[in-house]
């Protein structure tokens, strides 16, 4: 996950600023490379939460004796932590997975700090039908949704300043000679219309 998407999530987040008094969430967080990024900018405290216990248990390992992490195996509409108190929220390519992506937008909220900043990154959506190959190549359910739709989720969950973009990948893009086909990419031609046409990220405020 690391590999593949952080560049894209540094230009992501690229506006925010980190200071002490911030705590930085990140929901769906792996083995915690985001959350350690986000300390190492700056950030007082980093959490993180991820349905995988292996993933939280590598993240902890990785933490160990450092009390400014705190990660939980736990899902993203029911995080451990009390209302108001983060400062800043990630989630990286797994909001589409979630039985309802609206009720983890509204948990969000619900947890974020007046003011707080949040920020989602979704590869496959509506508007980058090169990526809809992967809906039948993966083993689980997944929404396909439209920048349109997350918005007016978002702002239906109380998030405000609510606006889109499309980020490009800085990574070079692979030539057909170095491309291998996978089921999540059966054409060099599939894969290039994706990397041209970035991921979705969603910004908002609380």
């Amino acid at each position: 996950m690391a590999d593949g998407h952080q560049g894209v999530t540094f230009a992501a987040i690229r506006d925010w600023s980190l200071g002490e008094g911030d705590v930085a969430l990140d929901v769906g967080c792996g083995n915690g490379w985001a959350v350690r990024e986000l300390v190492s900018r700056g950030a007082g405290r980093g959490l993180g939460v991820d349905i995988a216990p292996k993933m939280i248990e590598l993240a902890q390992q990785a933490t160990t004796g450092d009390e400014r992490f705190d990660f939980h195996t736990a899902s993203a509409d029911g995080l451990p932590w009390p209302d108001a108190s983060v400062t800043h929220i990630l989630n990286i390519e797994s909001i589409y997975y979630y039985p309802d992506p609206a009720v983890a937008l509204a948990e969000w909220a619900r947890v974020a700090k007046p003011g707080a900043r949040l920020t989602v990154l979704v590869d496959l959506y509506e508007e980058n039908p090169a990526t809809h190959v992967w809906i039948d190549a993966l083993d689980i359910a997944v929404h396909l949704l439209s920048a349109p739709q997350l918005i007016a989720m978002a702002e239906a969950a109380g998030w405000t300043d609510v606006r889109a973009e499309q980020v490009l990948d800085p990574r070079p893009i692979k030539s057909e000679a170095e491309f291998t086909t996978s089921k999540y990419w059966p054409s060099y031609a599939l894969y290039r219309q994706y990397r041209e046409t970035g991921a979705l990220v969603i910004h908002a405020r609380r």
